[in-house]
């Protein structure tokens, strides 16, 4: 599939901008990422987290509500296939058409740093917005709100930039799951370590003439504890990939709908042609017209006939 994919992350306070920016400048223990490849990657707006952040600070206003949002984070990319096939050249062109995007929709003094990351299984695309408004204030629910204003987003993105890059919108209302940025491009990618479970039961005192051991239920809650945590990224990955199994499905059902009623209206304009059959172009216009005058004579009787019932006492 050839879907654009647009996430946004609403970021509430510095400290989860600071983390994120420096995830963004590889300035933190990046797993999923090739270091051979993380001189490819490129920063637009800043060269480092300290000046992310400046930049970012300098948009922000002096008060600031309890639980406001300082910055949307976005990530744009598209399906991993279609992604990976195009060359660098047009990868480079859709992340400057969406960074264009993201500049008209907030104001490009608003967006106040964005990045390409090459290093990872996917080039992606990702950008800092402060959410001021039209009116000058901080408010992320202006460009965001709810469910309504994000399905509008998605089908806007994807006819303004999308359809000129190939990629089309994903299906519309589709169930699929919305995953968070940090999941998307972090736990997605990371390949899965084999599993390290440390089986030997841990000691909880020690004494000079005794050793207490976990019980069996604290050995075996620990052990599930570690298993869920390593296995997690794979089940990221179940979900991701059971999201795009349904939306092929619902794919395949809309065109399939799609080819069923216009297969029906081809049918239906063959049988009705058959009736203009031997006559020309001025010919058929005097059928259309007549067709209109006959229509309209119905039309004005069957008005007539009803003002006469209803003035007799009648209902129709």
């Amino acid at each position: 599939m050839n879907f654009v994919i647009l996430r946004t992350q609403k970021l509430k306070s510095k400290g989860a901008i600071c983390r994120s920016t420096k995830h963004a400048f590889r300035e933190q223990d990046t797993p999923n990422a090739d270091p051979k490849l993380t001189p490819e990657n490129t920063h637009i707006g800043a060269q480092s987290s300290d000046e992310a952040m400046a930049a970012v600070n300098a948009r922000l206003p002096d008060k600031i509500r309890k639980n406001g949002v300082m910055a949307i984070e976005y990530l744009i990319t598209a399906s991993p296939e279609a992604m990976t096939a195009k060359s660098r050249k047009d990868q480079d062109n859709y992340f400057h058409d969406s960074l264009a995007w993201l500049k008209a929709k907030h104001g490009a003094e608003n967006v106040v740093y964005a990045g390409i990351h090459r290093d990872e299984k996917t080039p992606h695309m990702y950008a800092y917005v402060v959410p001021i408004d039209p009116k000058g204030k901080l408010n992320a629910r202006h460009f965001l709100g709810g469910a309504k204003a994000l399905n509008a987003m998605q089908t806007d993105f994807a006819q303004q930039v999308g359809v000129k890059h190939d990629f089309q919108r994903g299906i519309e209302g589709s169930k699929a799951t919305h995953q968070r940025v940090q999941s998307f491009y972090g736990q997605i990618n990371q390949p899965q370590a084999p599993l390290t479970v440390d089986k030997e039961r841990k000691v909880l005192k020690k004494g000079v003439f005794s050793t207490t051991v976990e019980s069996d239920e604290e050995y075996q809650a620990r052990i599930i504890r570690e298993v869920n945590k390593q296995i997690q990224p794979s089940i990221e990955k179940a979900r991701l990939s059971a999201s795009e199994t349904r939306k092929r499905h619902e794919m395949s059902k809309t065109l399939g709908n799609m080819y069923e009623d216009l297969k029906k209206a081809q049918n239906s304009i063959q049988a009705l042609s058959k009736h203009f059959d031997g006559l020309d172009k001025n010919q058929v216009a005097e059928v259309i017209k007549l067709t209109e005058s006959l229509k309209h004579q119905n039309q004005t009787r069957g008005a007539i006939c009803s003002r006469s019932n209803k003035n007799k006492g009648y209902s129709r």
